[in-house]
């Protein structure tokens, strides 16, 4: 541009336009650049974020972003069983997804060797996650999406191999209402037949009145097979409701018998100092094929 050329009042918007385009560029990258510039989301949510918990990629295919919001620069696609790690625990920019409204987190990850940091919305991660130290394999369950007109998860488990290849999955519908935590276990087979471990997904609550619900998995190194949902309840110590499963036991290897043991307590008189309890016992009789439970009648 020759500006010699020009008359002064074209010369002076030009340079003023000039000026402005530079400002709004320092200014449209200080944005980019500043997260605090996004909505803190307070709001609490069953993923329960901090730097010390390890998860991973829960959907197929996650994006991440330069700053938490699907309009920012995106950094990387990484696939399902990615492992990450999260950088910060407070959460950014909550939006509405798969019947979820969730935050973004910045997260650490690695593709080719290489560390890369970035922000990812957090339904797209798992909810826990285990390690089996024998195999390598990890076992994973996260929300593929919530139906607001049932009010219920879907939720899927997910086993990867040790080069985060999909070895299985299975889905369930969890009805949460007011649950507010959730973890996982791996334990041993319990001698059911074809059965290498179990791996147990679980929600619960932190207050009175909220169940605990349990959905377990034998894990015979192909294929998650479901076996019988359990919960348990308390309400302020005045009545609760517990069930649990027994498994077949060392001397008994030959029946392969699930009992659902069911004991529910009320409070008889609860001005006395020491409660007692009318306690009622039931229990369901499962047996075992080694891929389904069948209710025995």
């Amino acid at each position: 541009m020759n500006f010699k050329s020009m008359p002064s009042t074209r010369l002076l918007a030009s340079l003023f336009l000039i000026s402005f385009l530079c400002f709004f560029s320092h200014f449209a990258q200080a944005q980019e650049e500043e997260p605090a510039a996004f909505v803190v989301a307070d709001d609490y949510n069953l993923w329960f974020v901090n730097t010390e918990k390890e998860a991973a990629i829960f959907a197929n295919m996650a994006y991440v972003r330069k700053m938490p919001s699907t309009k920012s620069a995106l950094v990387d696609s990484i696939p399902m069983g990615t492992p990450i790690k999260f950088l910060d625990n407070a959460g950014y920019n909550p939006m509405q997804l798969r019947g979820m409204y969730l935050p973004w987190y910045k997260i650490a990850y690695k593709i080719n060797n290489q560390q890369k940091t970035g922000y990812i919305w957090i339904g797209l991660v798992s909810l826990d996650k285990k390690v089996d130290p024998s195999t390598g394999n990890t076992f994973l369950y996260g929300i593929a999406w919530h139906n607001n007109e049932e009010y219920y998860d879907w939720v899927e488990a997910k086993v990867f191999d040790k080069n985060q290849q999909l070895i299985a999955k299975a889905g369930f519908a969890n009805y949460r209402g007011e649950q507010s935590y959730a973890t996982s276990e791996l334990t041993e087979s319990k001698n059911l037949k074809d059965s290498k471990l179990i791996y147990n997904v679980i929600f619960s609550g932190e207050a009175c009145g909220i169940p605990t619900t349990t959905f377990g998995f034998a894990w015979d190194g192909t294929n998650l097979n479901a076996l019988p949902k359990i919960s348990s309840v308390s309400d302020a110590g005045v009545y609760y409701y517990s069930e649990e499963l027994e498994f077949p036991k060392k001397y008994k290897k030959g029946n392969q018998l699930i009992i659902k043991k069911i004991e529910e307590g009320e409070v008889i008189d609860d001005t006395k100092e020491e409660l007692e309890y009318k306690i009622k016992k039931s229990e369901e009789r499962y047996s075992w094929d080694g891929k389904k439970y069948h209710l025995i009648p």
